[in-house]
């Protein structure tokens, strides 16, 4: 039987902060989602000024890539020569969501919603990138 690793409340501490770090360095309001490795959330925020809608799309961005195992912006592309993918419920193709590895296993995913999705993205690889770290 394999052992892989979980993501901890305090990993969880570490994406959100380096995520809310990198938001106000760049000056954006975002919501900010972080969810296991089944899309089960752990933690949700949205930032002061953050836009009403962003909460659900930062979730479903995180729940995405944690499901997919890889990028939304992945799920984004395929949809431009796939449209019927669009019906697939509760996946967002949107770039904005990455999945979080440890150890070459997915731990869970983290969302952003609020800003131009390449900088959605950005922001959730500077949180990636502290759980790799921390």
């Amino acid at each position: 039987m394999k052992t892989k690793p979980v993501v901890e409340s305090s990993d969880v501490d570490l994406v959100l902060n380096a995520c809310r770090a990198e938001a106000r360095r760049l000056g954006l309001a975002m919501s900010i989602a972080i969810v296991d490795d089944a899309g089960y959330p752990l933690r949700l925020e949205r930032m002061d000024g953050a836009g009403i809608l962003t909460p659900s799309v930062a979730l479903a961005k995180a729940k995405t890539a944690a499901i997919m195992r890889a990028p939304t912006r992945n799920l984004a592309e395929r949809v431009r020569n796939e449209p019927e993918l669009l019906r697939l419920e509760d996946y967002m193709p949107m770039q904005g969501g990455l999945p979080m590895m440890s150890g070459g296993y997915c731990v869970g995913g983290v969302g952003l919603s609020g800003a131009k999705p390449e900088q959605d993205e950005q922001i959730a690889a500077a949180g990636c990138a502290a759980l790799l770290q921390g």
